[in-house]
């Protein structure tokens, strides 16, 4: 009897080759693409205690309570190469003119406070395709809407999918952006920041 060398290579071959096939394996669904990304390389909590206690302007408004939208800034502008935290932003804000005696952000007050690098733009309309827009020219969106308290929030938009718009939340720490829906299902204001160029 002759020894088939090829016969048995083969053999063994599809023998591995089987093994392969019929072990259990999990397939991963695939990602979902997205439309337009920004850069997300940040990602700061307003409750942090490094900066939680600093106040807003000449307010009595902390970071903690009512910093969301300083907090979304300051991802905004470290994602656009600027170094700063929300702690460090609330100190140049108050330098420059940048809170009302309220607490409020004035706009052109990051501008000030970034020796006017970065660039606002303020919108009066509060539609998805402004978002887009800004995207789509590198700035980041900030949006407003509506806590279920009825309180205002601003988060910062980095990517849309065919699901919708992905968010970094100044109040929700995530390893990965959530989406904007689980947050609300209208937009209220409309805000980016980008750089001059």
């Amino acid at each position: 009897m002759k020894f088939n060398v090829k016969f048995w290579i083969g053999a063994g071959l599809a023998l591995l080759v089987s093994g392969c096939s019929t072990s259990s394996t999990r397939v991963q669904k695939p990602a979902e693409t997205a439309r337009l990304q920004l850069p997300d390389k940040v990602q700061f909590l307003q409750t942090d205690k490094r900066w939680a206690s600093e106040t807003l302007g000449g307010s009595n408004e902390s970071l903690k309570s009512d910093g969301c939208l300083v907090t979304a800034a300051a991802m905004a502008l470290v994602n656009l190469g600027f170094k700063t935290d929300p702690g460090d932003l609330t100190y140049r804000l108050k330098a420059y003119g940048g809170f009302t005696s309220n607490g409020w952000l004035v706009w052109r007050g990051l501008e000030k406070a970034t020796a006017g690098k970065a660039k606002t733009y303020f919108y009066q309309r509060k539609d998805d395709a402004v978002v887009r827009a800004c995207m789509a020219a590198g700035y980041y969106p900030l949006v407003k809407f509506n806590l279920p308290s009825s309180k205002t929030h601003w988060v910062m938009v980095v990517k849309e999918t065919k699901s919708g718009f992905y968010i970094r939340d100044p109040m929700i720490s995530s390893r990965t952006p959530i989406p904007l829906a689980s947050r609300t299902s209208k937009i209220d204001a409309v805000r980016c920041i980008g750089v001059r160029v």
